[in-house]
């Protein structure tokens, strides 16, 4: 059967960008501001403010899909407009000033859970100014860019500043709207209801309850650096416990080591942890094709609460898990069958994704964002000192944890809705990842 012809003005979305926009409209619900996350690069020197606004503004009018928003088509496919040319509401950039001494996180924070200005900003800039350094924070909107791919924009911004904007970059067409093949979806779905389900027979899940009030003011981060020198020996640490190239399973086992012993002082130890493991499906050779929308896809993983004081046993129970999703090809069959999503609206697409889990979307997050060489060492002529992501995580659960290894430099950041932690229980777990993980 062949799809259906496209316009270049229509970039059909993917059943992953549609439960990307399911996670948006779940996160404006529950705080204002939707599913975004945001990277900051702390730098040696301050970029010239208006040489920063020129670079800036140069390289976003090449992507008129910056400016886009996501519609329905006739048949029901949701797809991502392309204007003709970029509008300049599609990003926007601020200028702060930093007093001697100050902490720049505090503003940080309150800068990652600000909305975007209108329905047709996708990013923002910001300049914090900070005597002889300073840092720049830009917020990506979920929808339109995956981790990876906002590292690789960045660093094709810089590539573009250093030549003067005279870089082109011949972008894929539209993708086409996958409206054929519907036995093999409907197969795939069948598999991926039977895997979510299964998450959710056998005991409940454990998660952890929030105030509604409190989370209206977004999401708070903590952040642990690491040195080139550390992050060697965590890296080296997890291929001798774990195997080569296993720090994702080496990683998470510490993550809900940490979390559990929040859960466990709380009294929520009735059920087991499902854990939604976020996957790159991009191919080696990576491009301009690979930077906008989302090429993830999620793994589920179910731990019990039994299992996580034995290390050992907890990450060969992650490592089997890892090794029966790659074999069943839950991965694909996810991909597959979350086209049949994109005909359900936002708000039942939200109850939907809930309901498979009993009301939670999981314990918390997890993911291992590897490195691609993407990321910019110097930025506007200026060097990157070091880098880290804030990324604001679904509500149900708004609770994350996210390890980053980057040009030789691991970092951990804990992401949790306002209200869900006291800042005793948030010394609580990063005192056991920093113990477990010698920094």
């Amino acid at each position: 059967m062949v799809d259906i012809p496209f316009s270049r003005s229509k970039h059909y979305l993917t059943g992953i960008d549609w439960v990307l926009h399911a996670f948006d409209y779940m996160n404006k619900r529950a705080t204002g501001a939707g599913n975004a996350f945001q990277i900051v690069m702390e730098l040696e020197g301050v970029p010239a403010e208006g040489e920063l606004r020129d670079s800036i503004d140069r390289f976003i009018r090449k992507f008129p899909l910056l400016g886009g928003r996501a519609r329905r088509d006739v048949n029901l496919a949701p797809y991502w407009e392309i204007p003709s040319r970029t509008d300049e509401s599609a990003w926007n950039l601020d200028v702060h000033h930093l007093e001697d001494g100050e902490d720049a996180f505090p503003l940080l924070e309150r800068l990652a859970n600000a909305p975007f200005g209108g329905d047709r900003e996708h990013l923002a800039f910001s300049l914090l100014r900070a005597g002889e350094n300073s840092h720049v924070a830009v917020k990506f909107d979920h929808r339109l860019f995956d981790a990876h791919g906002a590292e690789a924009f960045l660093g094709m911004l810089q590539q573009d500043s250093e030549r003067g904007g005279a870089c082109s970059w011949e972008l894929p067409p539209p993708e086409p709207a996958h409206l054929n093949e519907w036995r093999s979806k409907f197969e795939s779905g069948r598999h991926v209801n039977r895997s979510f389900l299964g998450m959710g027979n056998d005991a409940p899940l454990l998660s952890l309850p929030f105030d509604p009030k409190p989370i209206r003011q977004g999401f708070r981060f903590s952040v642990i650096p690491f040195t080139e020198k550390q992050s060697l020996e965590v890296i080296e640490r997890a291929e001798n416990q774990a195997g080569y190239l296993m720090a994702m399973p080496y990683t998470m086992a510490l993550a809900v080591q940490a979390l559990h012993a929040v859960f466990s002082k709380r009294g929520v130890v009735d059920g087991d942890y499902v854990v939604p493991v976020t996957m790159d499906t991009r191919p080696p050779s990576r491009g301009p094709r690979d930077v906008f929308f989302n090429h993830v896809s999620l793994l589920l993983f179910r731990i019990r609460p039994s299992e996580v004081d034995d290390f050992p046993a907890l990450v060969t129970s992650i490592k089997r898990q890892l090794y029966e999703q790659a074999r069943t090809g839950m991965a694909r069959h996810l991909l597959d069958a979350s086209l049949l999503m994109r005909i359900a609206p936002l708000p039942l697409l939200s109850s939907l994704l809930a309901y498979f889990l009993k009301q939670k979307i999981g314990s918390f997050c997890f993911s291992f964002l590897g490195d691609t060489g993407q990321m910019p060492t110097r930025f506007l002529g200026k060097k990157v000192r070091r880098s880290h992501h804030m990324m604001r995580i679904p509500i149900p659960p708004g609770l994350g944890v996210f390890f980053r290894h980057s040009h030789q430099r691991l970092d951990v950041c804990l992401s949790y809705a306002h209200g869900l932690f006291t800042d005793e229980e948030v010394d609580k777990v990063l005192g056991v990842l920093e113990s477990r993980l010698a920094v």
